[in-house]
C-alpha cells in the first residue's frame, strides 16, 4: 500500500511538470484538477480501512504532490525548471515559490532559521509532552505545541537547510503576533506557500473571470474544501465545519477591504483561535492530534 501511495504521490508530481508544455491554460488547468481529484479520491478508497491518521497521511501527501505539480504547471512559461530542480522544490520544499528554485545564489543568511527552527522544535515537542503527561485534551493546547514543532520549528529549519544550499526560500510561518487583521493573517503571516498557491491556481483565474470579490471568497470556499479532504475526510465525520471556518474568515476579509479598516491584532487571533473546533472536529482531535501525541508512549 506504501508503494501505491508514492506511485500516487509521484504521478500528482510529474504531471505537472509535463502539464507545463502545454500552451492552452485553460487546457493544462482542467486535466491538473481532474489528476489531483482523481488520486485523492483513488487515495481515500484505497484506505478505507486504514485508521484516521493513516487516511490524513495518505491523503496529504498526495494532495501536496498533486498541488505541487497544479502550481508548477501554471508558473512555468518560458521559463522552466530543470527536472533536478524541480525534484527538489516538489520534494524538498513545503512551499509554493517555484521561482526560488531557478537559480542559486551564494552567501544567503541561514544559520539563524536553523537556530531558531531547531529551538522551536525542542520547546513545541517538550509542550507537547507536557500535554501529553497531564492528559489535556482542549484542541488549542494540543494544537499549538504540535504546531510549534512542525510549522515553526521543522519548517524553519528546513528553510535554513534550503538557503545553506543557495535557494532563497522564505519562512512560511512568520511572526503570527505581527498580524494586523484577518487578510493580513492569511495572506503574511500563516502558512505563506499555501496564499501563494491559492492565489495562482484559484484566485487569479476566478478574479480574472467574476472580479475580486468573487475571487478573494472563493480562495476561503475552495481552502476550506481541500482542508475537508485532509481534515474531514480521513475521519469521516464533521463534513462541512473547515470550509464553514474558511468561509466565515472569507467574509470577514471581505469586510476588512470594503470598510478600509482591519480588525486589529487581538481581534484578528480571536476570530482565528475561538472556532478552531469547527477546523478540527472533536473526531480528528481525538483519532489524528492525539493519536500523534501517543507516540510519547513509546518513550515512557
Amino acid at each position: 500500500m506504501f508503494w501505491l501511495i508514492l506511485v500516487f504521490v509521484l504521478t500528482g508530481v510529474f504531471t505537472g511538470f509535463y502539464l507545463s508544455r502545454i500552451q492552452s491554460i485553460a487546457l493544462k488547468r482542467s486535466m491538473g484538477w481532474f489528476v489531483l481529484i482523481t488520486l485523492v479520491f483513488s487515495t481515500d478508497r484505497m484506505l478505507i480501512e486504514a485508521s484516521a491518521f493513516y487516511r490524513m497521511l495518505g491523503i496529504c501527501c498526495v494532495l501536496l504532490g498533486s498541488m505541487k505539480g497544479l502550481v508548477y504547471a501554471e508558473w512555468a512559461g518560458k521559463l522552466r525548471l530543470s527536472l533536478p530542480r524541480y525534484c527538489i522544490f516538489a520534494f524538498c520544499w513545503f512551499g509554493m515559490d517555484v521561482g526560488s528554485f531557478t537559480t542559486r545564489r551564494q552567501n544567503l543568511s541561514w544559520k539563524s532559521d536553523i537556530s531558531i527552527g531547531l529551538c522551536a522544535m525542542l520547546l513545541g515537542l517538550s509542550a507537547a509532552w507536557l500535554v501529553w503527561l497531564l492528559n489535556l485534551r482542549q484542541i488549542l493546547l494540543v494544537f499549538v505545541p504540535l504546531s510549534l514543532a512542525f510549522h515553526f520549528g521543522a519548517l524553519r529549519a528546513l528553510k535554513g537547510g534550503l538557503r545553506f544550499a543557495g535557494y532563497p526560500v522564505r519562512t512560511l510561518f512568520p511572526n503570527v503576533f505581527m498580524t494586523q487583521g484577518i487578510a493580513d493573517f492569511w495572506s503574511k503571516r500563516w502558512n505563506v506557500g499555501y496564499s501563494q498557491m491559492m492565489q495562482r491556481v484559484v484566485f487569479r483565474p476566478i478574479a480574472g473571470l467574476a472580479g475580486k470579490d468573487i475571487g478573494f471568497l472563493a480562495v476561503f470556499v475552495i481552502s476550506g474544501v481541500l482542508h475537508e479532504l485532509a481534515i474531514t475526510l480521513p475521519v469521516q465525520t464533521g463534513y462541512g465545519l473547515p470550509t464553514a471556518y474558511f468561509a466565515l474568515h472569507g467574509l470577514l476579509v471581505l469586510i476588512e477591504k470594503k470598510s478600509g479598516r482591519s480588525f486589529g491584532k487581538i481581534s484578528t487571533l480571536l476570530l482565528v483561535v475561538l472556532p478552531l473546533g469547527w477546523l478540527f472536529p472533536s473526531t480528528f482531535k481525538e483519532e489524528v492530534l492525539l493519536y500523534c501525541l501517543s507516540a510519547f508512549e513509546l518513550f515512557s
